[in-house]
């Protein structure tokens, strides 16, 4: 299969675009809320896969190298995009004090699946920061070096979207 893909076998690449697209709109949802967007990420990050099927290793996961490449291309893409979605003005940003509580841990505890459709309803920043903080488990120094931001505003991401999903589930 990888000799065919190689060679650019159209009903191959198709076959396995097919089997990995249903894999990677799971992992989409969480973050775009756009259907095309997500298309869009996919294809995106599908051409890599394909553009870098020599680089993958026999014996390994597909899966787990595919959802890598699809990672990097969320990355990638919230950084071509962070002046339109990092929009704070400086008065939302918190005192120096609340940082004192900040408990990476806390978030953990709740339910994945509620969590998700809550998730939804972020901004698309804050939904990028928290969602790589929870579900790709990268501490707040990492995401700050993958998006290319500041610590202080992964921070405030993380501590917003804990305040909006609070809040969103006392109304529920």
């Amino acid at each position: 299969m990888i000799n065919s893909i190689k060679k650019g076998d159209e009903t191959t690449i198709l076959r396995l675009y097919d089997a990995s697209f249903s894999v990677m709109m799971n992992v989409l949802v969480r973050y775009k809320n756009n259907h095309e967007d997500r298309v869009s990420l996919i294809n995106s990050a599908f051409m890599k896969v394909i553009t870098h099927m020599g680089d993958f290793r026999l014996g390994t996961s597909y899966v787990a190298w595919m959802k890598t490449i699809l990672n990097r291309e969320i990355i990638d893409d919230f950084r071509r995009n962070k002046r339109r979605y990092l929009e704070i003005s400086m008065s939302e940003l918190p005192e120096e004090q609340e940082w004192e509580s900040f408990d990476v841990n806390a978030d953990r505890q709740v339910e994945t699946d509620h969590v998700q459709r809550l998730l939804l309803k972020l901004p698309t920043a804050t939904r990028t920061v928290f969602n790589l903080f929870l579900w790709e488990d990268l501490s707040p120094k990492e995401i700050a070096n993958e998006l290319q931001i500041s610590l202080e505003t992964v921070r405030w991401h993380i501590k917003m979207a804990r305040k909006q999903m609070r809040q969103q589930l006392e109304q529920s």
